[in-house]
């Protein structure tokens, strides 16, 4: 999986990236399901604070997951769109379980079918 982290009108800080890299440790078992994972971290800089961006395009086969979540804080904006994240790809994973589970009952049925024929 390749992962990149970039800053948008700021520099990504040492404690933001291990703060993703923490985050998806929660990913590992579908590791080999990610292509690309780019994150774009935007702090704004108006003098009214608190609107920090986590912005994330997650490439897997076939579809492009794409999450933006702002907050007060980068962290718990990384946070926000983490969570996002995580459970898009457990529904991801879950689908395409299902999905060869089905497969494989009516291969089973199809092959049933023959030998009684």
């Amino acid at each position: 999986m390749h992962v990149h982290i970039k800053g948008h009108q700021t520099d990504v800080l040492p404690r933001w990236e291990s703060h993703i890299f923490d985050r998806l440790s929660k990913l590992e078992r579908f590791e080999e399901r990610i292509v690309k994972m780019e994150y774009t971290l935007t702090a704004s800089h108006h003098h009214l604070k608190g609107n920090e961006t986590c912005h994330i395009n997650v490439k897997v086969p076939r579809k492009t997951i794409v999450i933006k979540k702002s907050a007060e804080t980068m962290i718990e904006a990384i946070d926000l769109a983490s969570k996002v994240l995580e459970k898009q790809i457990h529904e991801l994973w879950k689908d395409i379980k299902d999905r060869h589970r089905h497969a494989g009952k009516l291969r089973e049925a199809k092959r049933g079918g023959e030998d009684l024929s």
